[in-house]
């Protein structure tokens, strides 16, 4: 008999391994999936996109929870899934790709297709579909299912989460997932050896679409209960509601004994007959539901015009007109469409539906005022509805919409009412003090007039306008502010602390409900210095707080800025976290609830209001979506992205591609950047004014700086020369002042590395982010970046020719910084730099070589198959030959660097001339007539004088040309390595050699050999350098050597043992030290990182010992 080698797939058949540890990014499973990103999580396991190693695709890989890998029965019903999933050959059922168990870890996995798109559920978050879409999304999910039954496997866990829109081209195809729970007919659900997988009498499922012969005992199901699931779908899709809400198994038995739910009440415009369909289907008695799925489907149908399964055009020729015009701000809003306008995720919900959840934190425009409208607009209904009793017993304050008391500033106020605001125990009794004015000036009689001597004696001491609020003239708690500010500062401390017991007192006797509102006010306080406005709206807050916990019938809702929430420290602060809400937003929030808007607002799907598929930068061949290269320009808010659909909106009738990224860049530089420089003007001392800040920003040289590029620009724009900068500008507070401000208001972005996985991506602040650390000093960074809004409104300023932003680089948060970007800009610089020469023949071949390079990493080629491409055209050869005539040689070296003939490592081999422990380092050296260029890998020894000018002063010209003479002999005497070239560099020598022992020999023996060895700094490194037919290593080598001047200030790090530099000691770079032999190496100690011009990265450097 042949030998059976096949994998088992029998999950549980093999004892599991101990597993405690949990997988995360960049793991490898089984050594052969890589995990990529975590999607998603449920009852069995975690899904996450993996790369498969050797077959080189991105798949979905489910692994089975650590909790449960250990459980027999759950290690055979994760088994089951695959087995269900994978006998069904049908487009609208996931694919099954693999199933295995990872022998490091012993957890079962599955691995299936990679979905690109969303799931149901996920979708009618949104609002609910057209009766073509469910019919479109019902006919999949039946096609799936009726194949599952013919093979006699009942889902039992049909939901919105377990259907995933698979976006196609031009439809979108449903799929279903999850066969977790599926009950085979033939077998019955049995493990291995029999084992009932589900015990008798209990229910699995979701209770939300679970029939009821399911709820009461899962064994006793057939395929009508598969039924039942899809009529609560089917009701979902068409309504947006759940048509069962029960929770708990006993909800669901209470619910589907009751009255039956009857769609046509709970919404309108549903098909004709559906109420009927719906009933038939959710039938409790399950012989009198539809017989087969084909049954319910074709009956599903036939409610509608055509028998046909209609789906939505992908793009429609003609668009209908906007229903009514985009609102940016929440005062546009009608109170009656906010149900249908606000967006809900997880976190909206809550400050929604809970009862104590009282402040909205969040930076400018994430919707706060919005939602404390609604929120307002919830509670009126509930309390102030139809029921007059209610009414009477509740008030609100202010009696209209919460934001309307204070789009007015506050007046302006002087230097001792600034200090008094800027103390946050001040601000706190100064709200105090107005909410409990506020609440009693709503409250008929509460006070009224005076029925006593000792209560006109405690009336008299507050000044006449708070008297007469406390009388009865209703005045919101900003309006009190504003009295109080308007008094003196001796006026008010003596009222305060006069009559804070009969405040108190009157307070605590109130024992009616009182609900406040209080928005916007870091608008009315913007005039103020930050320590006043940020302590103004967190004294608001605490003060709301206090007075809640002292009487609970009054409840104060109120929004604060984040960066002031951030930004200030207290004793009770950790208990305001849990009556406070943080806005936050994914990208994916945004997206759904863009997709919402466009839906209310244009009454069409959001890729049919673009009308554009991908968008094509005009400096590169990269495209992206319509909505990607939207979220690039905005600065993360919902409202952005609502300013700029509003502009697309009005020249929505004329919009084509380009008009449509004209249009989206001109409204981000004209509206959102603008926009943000007033929002942030507490924060900005020079950005703030207009006039400062058009000088500055028509500076930028480029959209990706520097550090250097942005000294530069700070010496311009404050006057001062490079030299001042070197002596000074280290220890002045304010060198990066401007930059600092563009970096906390979201315009300058910095490249960071992700711990985990190590990838670069660009990052700039986003709302979510506080304003914190140095005021003066920028994050470090390899490059930074300009916002793409900002790119558009500095090259306005610049004018022509000023701004030069860089081609084929992708600019935005969340995006990578690839690997080629740096050596893709270099050669920019340079091409720049030469600009004088007028050479714009050599100015198109570059960009065309640029471009085709770029072509090439968009079609999915890896960037050293695309650099080496590129490398071996006869273009490519053309323009290093032209450059190489013309003697522009800073650029023919930064696209040698960028368009290398060999790969990014050096090529090792075998040489005639290899020794016992040497590896030889392989360099072509002749260059042909077809090949006018070569790179060649080599070993090169730099010797430098420690300090000519000094030796010159002390001993002459002569004297350091006879010194230098001295080197050369001792590098080139008899019995020392011999040398591929020695040439003179100034104050020293470049030696090439054909290993890096061999270098290290040479330097061995120049130290020997040379008088005054301890005046010589020795440098041995190995790379590719360019070979031409003319100077031969040429005007490379000066790039490649820079580390001989590295020095203390360049380290990155603490400071190391070693202290640069080390004058009669050789310093090797990390690449010589690699190539050496390993036994070799222990000959060596690292020095430390130190940044050095040329080098993207940090360099290592290490030293003999």
């Amino acid at each position: 008999m042949a030998k059976d080698d096949r994998v088992t797939t029998r999950v549980g058949a093999t004892a599991p391994r101990p597993t405690s540890t949990e997988l995360t990014q960049g793991d490898i499973v089984n050594g052969r999936y890589r995990l990529e990103r975590f999607l998603s999580s449920g009852g069995m396991g975690r899904v996450w996109q993996a790369t498969d190693l050797d077959l080189r695709r991105q798949v979905a890989i489910k692994l089975m929870h650590p909790t449960l890998v250990a459980t027999q029965t759950a290690r055979e019903r994760f088994l089951r899934e695959a087995q269900a999933a994978a006998r069904l050959r049908s487009v609208h059922v996931v694919s099954i790709l693999d199933v295995n168990v990872d022998n490091e870890r012993g957890a079962p996995y599955l691995t299936m297709e990679l979905l690109r798109g969303e799931d149901l559920s996920r979708r009618l978050e949104r609002g609910p579909l057209s009766y073509a879409q469910t019919m479109a999304v019902i006919a999949d999910v039946c096609a799936a299912i009726t194949e599952a039954h013919a093979k006699q496997i009942v889902h039992r866990d049909l939901k919105p989460a377990n259907i995933f829109l698979v976006e196609g081209e031009g439809e979108v195809v449903a799929k279903v997932l999850d066969f977790g729970i599926v009950k085979s007919l033939h077998t019955a659900t049995a493990g291995g050896d029999g084992r009932a997988l589900t015990l008798a009498g209990t229910a699995l499922g979701t209770v939300t679409y679970m029939s009821p012969e399911q709820a009461d005992d899962a064994q006793k199901v057939d395929h009508r209960a598969d039924l039942w699931s899809i009529a609560a779908l089917t009701f979902e899709c068409l309504t947006g509601k759940r048509a069962f809400r029960a929770t708990s198994l006993a909800e669901l038995i209470r619910e589907t004994s009751g009255p039956r739910v009857v769609p046509s009440d709970v919404a309108d415009e549903l098909p004709h007959g559906f109420d009927q369909w719906f009933a038939r289907a959710t039938e409790r008695d399950i012989s009198r539901r539809f017989a087969t799925v084909t049954a319910l489907r074709d009956a599903l149908a036939a409610l509608g015009k055509s028998e046909s399964r209609p789906r939505e055009p992908s793009a429609s020729p003609s668009l209908p007109p906007p229903s009514r015009s985009w609102a940016s701000d929440a005062n546009q809003i009608d109170i009656n469409e906010l149900r249908d306008l606000t967006f809900k995720n997880k976190v909206v919900t809550e400050f929604l539906d809970s009862g104590t959840k009282h402040f909205v934190v969040g930076s400018k425009g994430l919707g706060k005022t919005l939602l404390l409208t609604y929120k307002r607009s919830l509670l009126h209904e509930h309390y102030q509805g139809q029921d007059e009793r209610k009414a009477a017993a509740v008030q609100f304050i202010p009696e209209g919409r919460p934001y309307l008391d204070l789009m007015g500033d506050l007046p302006s106020v002087g230097k001792a009412a600034t200090t008094l605001m800027s103390s946050l125990d001040s601000c706190k009794r100064i709200w105090s003090f107005a909410f409990r004015v506020a609440a009693i000036s709503h409250l008929t009689g509460h006070v009224g007039a005076p029925r006593g001597s000792d209560e006109r004696e405690e009336l008299s001491r507050f000044a006449s306008p708070i008297r007469a609020m406390l009388e009865g003239r209703k005045a919101e708690p900003t309006v009190v502010v504003k009295q109080l500010l308007a008094l003196s500062f001796r006026e008010l401390q003596q009222m305060l602390d006069r009559t804070e017991g009969f405040l108190e007192y009157k307070i605590r006797s109130l024992h009616s409900a009182v609900f406040m509102f209080v928005d916007k006010l870091d608008q009315a306080l913007r005039q103020l210095p930050r320590p006043a406005w940020v302590s103004m709206q967190a004294g608001m807050i605490e003060a709301a707080w206090d007075l809640m916990n002292t009487n609970a019938h009054v409840k104060i809702f109120a929004t604060i800025r984040e960066e002031a929430f951030a930004d200030y420290e207290s004793d009770i602060k950790t208990n305001l976290h849990g009556a406070t809400t943080a806005l936050r937003y994914t990208k994916r929030d945004l997206r759904d609830m863009l997709e919402k808007l466009t839906y209310f607002y244009e009454r069409v799907a959001l890729r049919d209001f673009v009308s554009v598929d991908h968008i094509s930068s005009t400096r590169g061949a990269h495209s992206e979506a319509p909505f990607e290269f939207i979220c690039r320009h905005t600065l993360g808010r919902p409202r952005d992205l609502v300013i700029i659909s509003s502009e697309i909106s009005r020249n929505r009738g004329a919009l084509d591609h380009e008009l449509f990224k004209r249009v989206v860049r001109e409204t981000s530089a004209g509206m959102l950047v603008a926009n943000v420089f007033n929002e942030m003007r507490v924060f900005l001392e020079i950005l703030a004014d207009r006039g400062a800040r058009g000088r500055f920003l028509a500076l930028l040289p480029h959209d990706v700086l520097t550090t250097p590029e942005i000294v530069d620009v700070w010496c311009r724009f404050h006057g001062f020369d490079r030299e001042y900068y070197e002596l000074h500008g280290y220890e002045a507070e304010g060198v990066y002042h401007p930059f600092r401000e563009l970096f906390d208001c979201g315009l300058l972005g910095v490249i960071v590395r992700d711990p985990a996985t190590g990838a670069r991506t660009q990052r700039f602040r986003q709302p979510r982010d506080a304003v914190g650390g140095s005021f003066r000093q920028l994050p470090p960074s390899s490059h930074y970046l300009l916002h793409p809004a900002l790119q558009a409104l500095v090259t306005q300023v610049a004018g022509s020719g000023g701004f030069a932003p860089f081609r084929h680089v992708v600019i935005g948060h969340g995006q990578p910084w690839k690997s080629h970007y740096a050596r893709m800009i270099e050669v920019q610089r340079e091409l720049l730099a030469g600009a004088a020469r007028g050479d714009h023949d050599t100015e198109d071949a570059v960009f065309e070589l640029l471009r085709r390079f770029d072509a090439h990493v968009s079609a999915g080629e890896s960037v050293d198959v695309a650099r080496r491409l590129i490398a071996a055209t006869a273009a490519f050869a053309r323009l290093s030959a032209r450059l190489e005539r013309r003697g522009w040689d800073d650029l023919h070296l930064a696209l040698l660097e960028l368009f290398p003939s060999v790969g990014p490592e050096l090529a090792l081999a075998e040489g005639p001339r290899q020794r016992d422990g040497t590896r030889q380092i392989s360099a072509p050296r002749n260059p042909t007539p077809d090949n006018p260029t070569h790179r060649a890998g080599v070993a090169m020894l730099l010797v430098d004088i420690v300090a000519s000018t000094e030796y010159v002063e002390r001993h002459g010209d002569t004297m350091l040309v006879e010194y230098l003479c001295g080197i050369r002999e001792a590098l080139t005497a008899d019995g020392t390595e011999s040398p591929r070239v020695v040439k003179g560099v100034g104050d020293g020598f470049l030696v090439v050699y054909d290993s890096v022992r061999d270098a290290l020999l040479g330097a061995h023996a120049l130290f020997g050999g040379a008088e005054d060895p301890a005046a010589l700094r020795t440098v041995v490194h190995c790379g590719e350098v360019h070979v031409g037919a003319g100077d031969v290593y040429g005007a490379e080598v000066h790039r490649l050597f820079r580390l001989e001047k590295v020095a203390e200030d360049a380290r990155v790090g603490p400071p190391g043992s070693v202290t640069l530099p080390i004058p009669g000691r050789t310093l090797l770079s990390a690449a010589a030290v690699a190539a050496l032999p390993d036994a070799e190496q222990a000959g060596f100690e690292r020095v430390g990182a130190f940044r050095i011009k040329g080098f993207e990265e940090p360099a290592e450097v290490w030293v003999e010992k």
